[in-house]
């Protein structure tokens, strides 16, 4: 099946999707070389391109000395291309764990299906992720719907992918949810606290001398 029919179908009919899903052979590096890490370009691209025609200033992060602090479009390439690596190691951690839980609630342990659930399931925020750089205020409230849609996706495949008992669907969508959320939380503020020290520390530190 061609990426772009493996997209819409996941996207537009997912409970017989899934089922197909299920049953493919493939490999945990397939789904990441012919899939994920494709699809995770996506984002990259929007927002480069975005930030290229539409320019990026972080002015409002002034007030030391006066002075403003600008992103050129590299630093915006080179933190793109750390989120895009990044990304895809959250997806494989969250495989890891998926894979991991999935035994209480009785479902499968097999490292790759838990890694066509995390990652055909996360194809609505890659391909909302390209226009909605572009649509600052719109895009926000599609990234929203992306990311509920994602959730659903998930219950939709825990069963046909994983095997996990329909009664229990629900609940374990919702410690994969929850996982997600804290491990993001914990990746993204290393990360951050990484890059603004990076891009931002000098330019901080010129303005703080600045102003003295």
């Amino acid at each position: 099946m061609s990426l772009v029919d493996r997209v819409k179908n996941i996207l537009l009919q997912p409970k017989s999707e899934w089922e197909v899903i299920a049953g493919e052979s493939t490999t945990v590096g397939g789904l990441f070389t012919g899939y994920a890490a494709i699809l995770a370009l996506l984002p990259v691209v929007g927002g480069i391109v975005a930030m290229g025609l539409l320019g990026i200033s972080a002015g409002g992060m002034g007030g030391l000395g006066g002075a403003g602090l600008s992103i050129g479009l590299s630093a915006v390439v080179a933190m793109s291309v750390i989120g895009y690596f990044v990304g895809l190691a959250v997806l494989w951690l969250m495989s890891f764990i998926v894979n991991a839980v999935s035994p209480s609630f009785n479902g499968k342990s097999e490292m790759v299906q838990a890694t066509k659930l995390m990652t055909y399931s996360s194809t609505p925020n890659w391909v909302v992720g390209l226009v909605s750089p572009f649509i600052p205020i719109v895009g926000s409230l599609l990234g929203l719907g992306a990311i509920a849609y994602a959730v659903y996706l998930i219950y939709l495949g825990l069963k046909p992918v994983l095997g996990v008992p329909q009664e229990k669907v629900a609940g374990f969508t919702v410690v994969i949810v929850l996982i997600y959320i804290v491990l993001s939380l914990v990746v993204g503020g290393i990360v951050a606290a990484t890059l603004f020290s990076t891009f931002f520390g000098g330019a901080m530190m010129a303005g703080a001398m600045a102003g003295a």
